[in-house]
């Protein structure tokens, strides 16, 4: 049996019998009190090492603690020059107030890191990677038929940094609540167009439309188009879409590399 076994042996039986263990002082306060033989930061309390006899674990006398840091410099030092060293700092539904001035957590729901200040937790600035969305059409195959709305869909996307837009349906999707910018401009093929005619793009969200038009007073063959745009207060997971409606008598179709969908989080 190693001395380390006999060592651990030797403490919890001394423990079972004394309730309190004391390392380098004869009169435990705690279950397991231990006294280092320094007060500086050249001595310590407490090391650990790993199997190839690097230290993982430096607490000196003063009180540094040093994770992968031989010698910590400050109260909690992970400054070991690997990519690794960082902290990891969760959620709490603790109030400002108790968890005291100086303490941080994450919500993950707005993705944001918050500081006490004793009384309330403030935001801290972070650099955020916004939603941004940029889109085409290419492909012309969708008919939007006289006098019906139809959302626009069949786009190509160019840019989407967050996979917040779906080109198939042609709906966007909060990845978190905020305000949202859309611009979208489309332009038909070619065509006839009647007299007191017009051409409507509606942004649509499940609390709010914006509507725009382009109007044509006399009937002639060319090619027509709206442009539309708007900001919206949108909540983690609304939605975001563009429509199009128009009275030009005939089914018509929209005119490739003409047509360009953005959306950029303010």
């Amino acid at each position: 049996m190693n001395r380390i076994t006999l060592l651990l042996i030797a403490i919890f039986s001394f423990g079972l019998l004394q309730a309190q263990v004391g390392i380098n002082t004869k009169n435990p306060q705690a279950t397991l009190e231990i006294v280092s033989k320094g007060n500086t930061t050249s001595t310590q309390a407490l090391s650990v090492r790993n199997v190839s006899n690097t230290e993982i674990l430096s607490l000196r006398d003063q009180g540094y603690l040093g994770l992968g840091v031989a010698s910590p410099n400050i109260r909690l030092d992970l400054r070991n020059g690997a990519n690794n060293a960082i902290i990891g700092i969760g959620n709490s539904v603790q109030a400002a107030s108790a968890a005291k001035a100086g303490a941080l957590k994450y919500d993950a729901g707005p993705q944001a890191l918050y500081l006490s200040d004793g009384s309330g937790w403030n935001k801290l600035s972070a650099s955020v990677i916004r939603t941004y969305v940029v889109a085409d059409i290419i492909n012309t195959s969708q008919s939007f038929p006289n006098n019906a709305s139809t959302t626009v869909m069949n786009w190509r996307k160019q840019e989407d940094l967050l996979g917040t837009f779906n080109a198939s349906t042609g709906i966007f999707t909060a990845p978190r609540s905020g305000t949202y910018t859309i611009s979208v401009i489309a332009t038909f093929d070619n065509g006839a167009v009647g007299s007191y005619s017009f051409m409507q793009m509606e942004l649509v969200s499940p609390t709010a439309t914006v509507k725009c038009q382009s109007t044509y007073y006399d009937a002639a063959t060319f090619q027509t188009s709206v442009l539309c745009s708007g900001s919206f207060q949108l909540l983690a997971g609304q939605t975001l879409k563009p429509v199009i409606s128009h009275n030009m008598g005939i089914a018509k179709n929209l005119k490739a590399g003409y047509c360009n969908l953005s959306i950029l989080e303010n």
